[in-house]
């Protein structure tokens, strides 16, 4: 089964560079996660054997890139 999704952010290449580590380390051996950003579009696809894994690896996926955007505007607001 797979899973793709796009995050429309302004951060889409700042939050790829600061999750590239958790790409090399899989959340669970029966799915695999690829991700690229492409302008202000972050793209995250998951490949997962069944649905248990799946809802695993997405579940982590989608709050490490809530966590990496909010580190993101963080950081912006406190440049400004």
């Amino acid at each position: 089964m797979r899973l793709e999704s796009v995050f429309e952010t302004v951060h889409a290449d700042a939050v790829l560079r600061s999750l590239e580590p958790e790409l090399e380390t899989p959340v669970t051996e029966r799915s695999r996660m690829e991700m690229r950003a492409d302008g202000s579009g972050l793209h995250l696809v998951i490949n997962a054997d069944d649905i248990i894994s799946m809802r695993s690896s997405l579940n982590t996926w989608l709050r490490l890139v809530q966590v990496a955007c909010e580190v993101a505007s963080l950081q912006e607001e406190l440049a400004d």
